[in-house]
């Protein structure tokens, strides 16, 4: 089981914002506060911060040494998250948020933190680096952290999958001629691979897990996009490619099929295919799919990311990147976070156990971790296929009693790339972007 706790936060003046609970469990207290927030220092902060990537290679090796070693005396994301946090959670909010807690590790459930962010300004900060009782929230699997977008509504479903069939899994991979070449075989193997031992595992041990069938759709345009939607009934759409903001919900870069160059799909159009075929979750492993825009608060750009366009129009969970990330980190993280969708964790938990991978792989003071956004309704639970269990615990929490069927995975034939990426000296990386 699980116990919510559903914040929204409202600007309502000059650096004063309205901070009230929408949702908690029984017991809790309703709260609302009103606190005046530095954004505009926080925007200056997190731009330092959670900078592109490359810019930091680009730098030099000597900065890189520095921050590693813990010896740079400027910011970090430590000092942003504990601001976040304290910030966030003053007066009558944390108190209610404190109660929240203990209520929670005394029945041994899993509390959800979900931040809904009104504005422009205030979702550009960086929230998944909220640190607390020494470490960063979102990390852990005692509270769970999302986004959501305060006034949507569920999009409603008018197609009806079946609750204990297989999760079936979209991963459309686009590199148009025109745009830097990547190299998005590794993903599919890496994926296929991570699939067939948990298959193998399930299989020896007698374990009971999600059946999950992957299809790979390769270089596609927008007509075969749409109709592998159309034809296939999955509940997750995953896209490994290019993408950039746009004034119509952001775009995303699909294939031609006469010319091979770039073929544009808006954010807007996307949303209303997806809610069309009744996809439940999107995961974006693209260039700044999640990104807030300029960190100057000055900025009144129009254009928009992908997210936003799909978030408006009720797609229960959409994972982004809020920066560009590097070759071997996203591959990791596309990884971490299927395996544990793949022993039966929610949407929310997996990817707070897929940070922590990233923590141990990478270390807490890289921003890799942190670069994920996830954006999931308060009305869905999580679960992509399936129900939570009522008698099955592992580590204080409720998990779902799966059917014992043995993972299958369905394969295509992987692309001969006409190009690819040339060695990078600092760490070959591919970007998405």
């Amino acid at each position: 089981m699980s116990q919510e706790f559903i914040l929204s936060v409202t600007p309502v003046g000059d650096d004063e914002y309205l901070v009230r609970t929408e949702r908690v469990a029984p017991g809790v207290p309703l709260a609302e506060q009103q606190v005046r927030l530095p954004i505009d220092e926080w925007l200056a902060l997190s731009g330092q911060l959670m900078n592109d990537p490359l810019l930091g290679l680009l730098q030099g090796t000597a900065s890189r040494k520095q921050s590693r070693s813990g010896k740079n005396s400027g910011p970090n994301l430590v000092d942003l998250g504990q601001q976040l946090y304290s910030g966030l959670f003053q007066g009558n909010l944390r108190d209610s948020w404190t109660c929240a807690r203990g209520i929670a590790q005394h029945r041994r459930e899993v509390l959800q933190l979900r931040l809904g962010l009104k504005g422009k300004r205030l979702p550009r900060l960086p929230w998944e680096v909220l640190h607390a009782d020494d470490r960063p929230i979102a990390t852990g699997t005692d509270v769970i952290f999302s986004r959501y977008q305060p006034g949507t509504s569920l999009f409603k479903q008018t197609r009806i999958l079946p609750s204990n069939g297989p999760l079936k899994i979209l991963m459309a991979i686009a590199s148009p001629n025109d745009l830097d070449s990547l190299r998005l075989e590794r993903e599919v193997l890496d994926l296929q691979q991570e699939l067939q031992n948990r298959a193998a595992n399930t299989a020896k041990h007698g374990l009971q897990a999600p059946e999950i069938q992957l299809t790979i759709l390769e270089q596609p345009d927008r007509e075969q996009l749409t109709q592998a939607l159309e034809q296939g009934h999955y509940q997750v759409l995953h896209y490994a490619g290019h993408s950039g903001l746009g004034t119509r919900g952001g775009e995303l870069y699909l294939v031609s099929n006469r010319t091979g160059l770039t073929e544009t799909l808006s954010g807007d159009d996307l949303a209303g295919l997806l809610v069309n075929n009744g996809i439940q979750m999107a995961v974006f492993n693209s260039c700044r799919g999640a990104y807030g825009g300029s960190s100057d608060p000055s900025s009144d750009s129009a254009d928009r990311n992908l997210t936003e366009a799909l978030v408006k129009r009720g797609i229960p969970a959409v994972l982004a990147m809020a920066e560009r990330i590097p070759d071997d980190v996203a591959l990791t993280l596309t990884k971490l976070f299927y395996r544990n969708l793949n022993q039966g964790y929610p949407v929310d938990l997996s990817l707070s156990r897929a940070r922590a991978g990233l923590i141990a792989a990478y270390g807490s003071h890289q921003l890799y971790w942190a670069l994920p956004i996830l954006y999931q309704h308060p009305e869905f639970s999580g679960y992509l296929t399936g129900t939570p269990a009522t008698g099955q615990q592992v580590a204080g929490a409720e998990w779902p009693s799966w059917s014992p069927i043995a993972d299958r995975v369905k394969y295509s034939q992987l692309p001969v790339y006409r190009n690819d990426l040339p060695e990078i000296p600092a760490g070959k990386l591919r970007w998405w972007g």
